[in-house]
């Protein structure tokens, strides 16, 4: 979204009424906008540097980009690093504060014009308007930089450190650009901005066109918070959670047997896939058969076996793709699938109703088919037909009834005498014994500190005290206090008190 470019227009997200537009009015005198416009001090970069907690970063010192980079001796190019401690780092206009992997800010680029003069009231108004909004709301940016030229503008949020892995994935990293898509649309910010180099807040040379850093807040924000407040005030609202599936087994014999049903199921499905993949290559001979390209299979004359004609043909068009070098996207996959199913019940339905599986369903099914075609093995997810599919917690008692390793472990308990039950034995009784030996030392420990602090001050620690000193319970303390003979003094008992 973009906010238009204007003295008359105000920003979508905050319009004026007729109470409050003296305020909105007076956005624009340098005197009553409450977001500091008085730079920077080499404290507050420091700051910023310790959040970053960076050793070193990658950086430009003009928009010449090419002198962002060196060369190896081997001839590849490779980073030009500054340390942060380095005088070097001051002399930079281009700064990367984000790596894929690791993200401790949130870097927003406006280019809404503004006026000259390089102050946070040279903005655009409706910039200026939305930052106090968003000031109101205990969630404005850290650090506000402005072209001297334009009025454009940097913006930068402190955030708790998002890490992701190799490939710059991650929950949190997703996290952080649904955050950073709901600020470009509230702001009217650049969407395709490369969150590489940026504008440095560290700059303290003399280029009159360099960015002018202001600071405002050192708050760090939590993600997940920064984004339902930049939610509400989109007027955009989280979706509603998809509530927790019900038990629908009423045993765990029920359940057990239902699991059975779609092995079952899984396997003779499988055993069509690895049938249909051995004879790919006559089936094009095979179209005299087919009507509207489909092989529909009969169980009697005049019943047609719809599930299992469209999964075949499924896996058929399947084959077809990968032969063809086309992707096997799951729309194609399932819409074979409906054909497939829709015509054999159009010739064979023998008096029965559509089933057509549900969208999950079929959804899974396409997976599997992929699955069965790429690596030639079923997928691990389950049966193609998800319909009462066990639940997490179902999923754990199947785990504790019906496991045949947890029935073969139980076997071998049977026999107490065997080398397996006694190594296992053994084992506990060497942990057992860690931990009563832990257990004593912390005892002892424990009233060793009450005898020091009796020695040293003449008095005692309270029970408090000593829990905290050692992570403990109350109730741990008082045990250890009473097995080593210390008497608490009467009238003295009382929680809290000192022994």
């Amino acid at each position: 979204m973009t906010i238009p470019h204007g003295t008359e227009n105000v920003s979508p997200h905050f319009p004026p009424n007729s109470a409050d537009a003296t305020r909105t009015a007076d956005f624009l005198s340098p005197r009553t906008v409450p977001l500091p416009s008085r730079g920077a001090t080499d404290y507050e970069r420091y700051k910023l540097l310790k959040h970053l907690d960076r050793e070193t970063l990658h950086g430009c010192p003009t928009r010449k980009f090419s002198g962002a980079w060196t060369k190896t001796k081997d001839g590849k190019r490779k980073p030009r690093l500054y340390r942060v401690e380095s005088s070097a780092l001051g002399r930079l206009q281009y700064v990367k504060l984000v790596h894929k992997q690791r993200a401790t800010v949130i870097v927003l680029d406006v280019d809404m014009l503004g006026s000259a003069g390089g102050n946070v009231t040279d903005m655009a108004p409706e910039v200026i308007n939305v930052l106090v909004a968003m000031k109101d709301a205990s969630c404005a940016p850290s650090w506000i930089g402005v072209n001297p030229i334009n009025g454009k503008a940097q913006l930068i949020w402190l955030i708790d450190p998002v890490y992701a892995d190799a490939s710059g994935d991650s929950s949190n990293m997703r996290l952080l650009r649904a955050t950073t898509n709901q600020l470009c649309e509230l702001l009217g910010a650049d969407a395709h901005f490369s969150h590489g180099f940026s504008r440095s807040p560290f700059y303290t040379g003399d280029d009159p066109t360099a960015y002018h850093w202001h600071y405002q807040h050192s708050d760090i924000f939590q993600l997940a918070a920064l984004i339902q407040e930049v939610r509400r005030m989109n007027g955009t609202t989280d979706a509603a959670p998809t509530p927790a599936p019900k038990q629908s087994f009423t045993s765990g014999r029920e359940l057990i047997n239902a699991v059975k049903t779609r092995r079952e199921e899984a396997q003779a499905y499988w055993k069509i896939a690895k049938e249909l993949q051995g004879d790919m290559a006559d089936l094009d001979g095979l179209d005299a058969e087919r009507i509207d390209g489909v092989k529909v299979l009969w169980i009697a004359e005049g019943r047609a076996a719809r599930d299992e004609t469209a999964f075949r043909h499924a896996l058929y068009t399947a084959h077809k793709l990968r032969a063809a070098s086309k992707p096997m996207k799951d729309e194609a996959i399932i819409d074979a699938y409906e054909h497939a199913y829709n015509l054999a019940h159009k010739l064979g339905a023998d008096g029965r109703q559509a089933e057509m599986p549900p969208m999950r369903d079929r959804q899974t099914m396409a997976r599997r088919v992929r699955g069965y075609v790429l690596a030639g093995k079923s997928d691990s997810t389950g049966s193609v037909t998800l319909t009462g599919a066990a639940t997490s917690r179902e999923r754990k008692a199947l785990a504790t009834m019906g496991r045949r390793g947890g029935k073969k472990a139980a076997e071998r308990w049977n026999d107490r005498n065997s080398e397996y039950a006694q190594s296992e034995t053994q084992k506990l009784t060497r942990a057992n014994k860690k931990r009563a030996a832990q257990g004593r030392s912390v005892s002892h420990r424990i009233a060793a500190y009450f005898d020091d602090r009796l020695f040293e001050v003449d008095q005692y620690p309270t029970v408090d005290e000593a829990a905290a000193e050692f992570g403990v319970s109350r109730r741990t303390v008082q045990r250890a206090v009473a097995k080593a003979g210390i008497e608490l003094p009467v009238g003295r008992k009382r929680k809290g008190d000192r022994p």
